[in-house]
């Protein structure tokens, strides 16, 4: 499956954040509860919030695979 380049830029961050030993299952659990807490960066509807967080866990999952 190709990648368009929101999810590259999405996962080279996580990887580069994971480089510097942030924890980031712990930081996407917190990016999770503000988008559908409606934190000052959510401003998409319900409906693209389950879409939102979709891409988030599957890019901390991409990324958790190449054991960086």
């Amino acid at each position: 499956m190709s990648k368009g380049a929101i999810e590259q830029a999405l996962e080279a961050f996580i990887a580069e954040a994971k480089k510097t030993g942030l924890d980031i299952d712990g930081v996407a659990v917190k990016a999770k509860a503000g988008i559908l807490g409606n934190d000052i960066y959510s401003w998409i509807s319900t409906t693209e919030k389950t879409k939102a967080i979709d891409a988030l866990e599957k890019a901390v999952s991409e990324i958790t695979k190449l054991n960086i």
